[in-house]
């Protein structure tokens, strides 16, 4: 069992910094989502309870503090 990943190209619409979200999945159907330049943060844990997000799906936090992340364009894997 592994786990396949995506990267996406990510902006704070705040600021304009630019990050990647890495989007992965496995065999099992499972999904996680990670941050790279951004601070990933837990989800709520009212929405792990309820099922609404699983505990593997980190939030993106800016350095200016803002939570508005947007996941722009895929990355193309250098090959």
């Amino acid at each position: 069992m592994s786990w396949d990943y995506t990267r996406y190209r990510a902006r704070c619409t705040t600021c304009g910094h630019i990050g990647v979200c890495l989007q992965g999945s496995d065999d099992w159907g499972r999904s996680s989502t990670k941050w790279e330049g951004f601070e990933s943060c837990p989800p709520d844990p009212t929405e792990v309870a309820r099922k609404k997000t699983d505990a593997r799906n980190m939030r993106a936090r800016c350095k200016c503090g803002s939570t508005e992340i947007l996941v722009e364009e895929r990355l193309t894997d250098p090959s």
